[in-house]
This record gives structure tokens, sequence and C-alpha cells, in this order.
């Protein structure tokens, strides 16, 4: 990601696509219980260990977990401002502090693809496909 040298590997967990296997869902319950049925034979999930750098590591999972407990703490804090209603200064600072709380979930969410690359895997499952790498492992590579 970052061009520095690795000095440690992420897993990344890479899906295989599904196909036409969605067509499925067309035949109505029929269809829903044999794709539930095939799900786990054609939805094979790789775990792929890609060389990264610690400050390229500790920005990933950083904002892994900011998302996190940021989104639980805010929907938490949005049931807790509305069984304060009964004292509405408090519950308008829980309210104001938990969309705060959500915003910077929302915020973390949409910035963490971009701190790690992702793989796709093609149909057959015989070819990785890495995006968001950098031209210096593209190189070494």
């Amino acid at each position: 990601m970052t061009g520095a040298p690795a000095d440690g590997y992420a897993p990344i967990v890479v899906p295989k696509r599904v196909g036409i296997a969605w067509l499925l869902l067309l035949a109505g319950p029929i269809g829903i219980v044999v794709l539930i049925a095939i799900w786990p034979r054609i939805r094979v999930r790789y775990l792929v260990r890609l060389p990264m750098s610690s400050a390229a590591f500790d920005r990933m999972h950083t904002m892994q977990l900011r998302r996190l407990w940021c989104s639980w703490l805010g929907a938490l804090g949005v049931l807790v401002s509305f069984a304060l209603k009964w004292y509405v200064p408090l519950a308008l600072v829980v309210l104001a502090v938990s969309a705060l709380s959500i915003m910077a979930a929302v915020r973390a969410h949409l910035t963490l693809p971009w701190t790690y690359p992702t793989a796709i895997a093609d149909a057959r499952g015989a070819w990785l496909t890495l995006r968001g790498v950098h031209a210096a492992f593209v190189a070494a590579l």
C-alpha cells in the first residue's frame, strides 16, 4: 500500500464470485432453498496473507476498530437518549455524542477500503486480482 518494505503479513479474506447462481432467486421459494443448500459449495472463501508494513497494518487495524466501536457506542447512545427522555437536556447531550460517534464510524467505514488492498477471485477460483497495491509491489512481483 505504501511502498515501504513489508515486515509482516496482513490476512485478507477473498470471496469467490457466485456467478449465475443468483438466478435461482427468480425461481421463488424453491430457488431460495436450493441456493441456501448449495451456498457452501459455491461461495468458497480464501484467506490470503499479503505482505504489509507495520505502519500500514496499524492504520488498517485502527480504522477497523474505530468503525466497530463507534458504531456500537453510537447506536447504544441513541437508545440511551430515548430512555432518558424524562430529562431532556441530558438526553440531547447523549444524542449529540451518539451522532458524532456514528459519523466517526461512517467516516472510518468509507476510509477503510483505501487502507488495504482488495482481492477478487475469478469464477473458477484459479486467479486472484489485487487492487490498490503499490507500484513497487507490482514490480517486485
